[in-house]
C-alpha cells in the first residue's frame, strides 16, 4: 500500500488552482521540482497537502462529500484528526479517536417528516463507519460548498 498525497497549488500571477497527486513512492523517486513546475515556490504558492482517503473514490481530506444512511442524505467534509465516536445512539460516553472521519456540515436538516438526519451523536463519524458516500468536490476549487451546504 502506497500513501497518496493532493497538493493543490495556486499559480501566483493567475490565480489559477492547479492540483498534482503523487505517492511517497513517485515523491522519493525523484526531487519534486522534477515531477511538476508546480513545485516552483516562484510561480506556485503551495496551498494545501491532503492525504487520501480512499484511493478508488478519489477522496482526500478536505473534501465535500454527500452521506447516505438509512437517516437521510447529508453532506459532510472530510477531515483527519481528533474526533469523538459515538456509535451507540448516545447511550454511552462517546470515544476519542484519531483518523478520517465525516463532519456534518448542516447538522440541524431534518427530512419530510421532521426528523433528524444527523442525530448529534452522528455530526463527526468515522469514514470507516459510513455505509455509503459520493464525493461532491474539494474546498478549494469549490468554496462555495461550505457556504451552501453549512446553511
Amino acid at each position: 500500500m502506497d500513501i497518496v498525497i493532493r497538493y493543490i497549488f495556486k499559480h501566483r500571477a493567475t490565480g489559477n488552482i492547479e492540483i498534482k497527486i503523487y505517492s511517497i513512492s513517485q515523491l522519493e523517486e525523484r526531487p519534486a521540482q522534477k515531477l511538476s513546475p508546480c513545485f516552483n515556490e516562484t510561480d506556485y504558492e503551495l496551498i494545501a497537502r491532503n492525504l487520501c482517503f480512499d484511493e478508488e473514490k478519489g477522496v482526500f481530506v478536505g473534501d465535500v462529500i454527500n452521506v447516505t444512511t438509512w437517516f437521510g442524505n447529508y453532506i459532510a467534509s472530510v477531515k483527519l484528526g481528533e474526533y469523538e465516536q459515538d456509535g451507540s445512539g448516545d447511550e454511552y460516553e462517546p470515544s476519542k479517536c484519531f483518523g478520517f472521519y465525516a463532519e456534518a456540515l448542516n447538522k440541524k436538516i431534518t427530512d419530510e417528516d421532521g426528523f433528524e438526519v444527523v442525530p448529534e451523536y452522528l455530526v463527526q463519524n468515522s469514514m470507516l463507519e459510513l455505509e455509503s458516500y459520493k464525493r461532491i468536490g474539494n474546498i478549494y476549487q469549490n468554496p462555495h460548498l461550505l457556504k451552501e451546504e453549512a446553511r
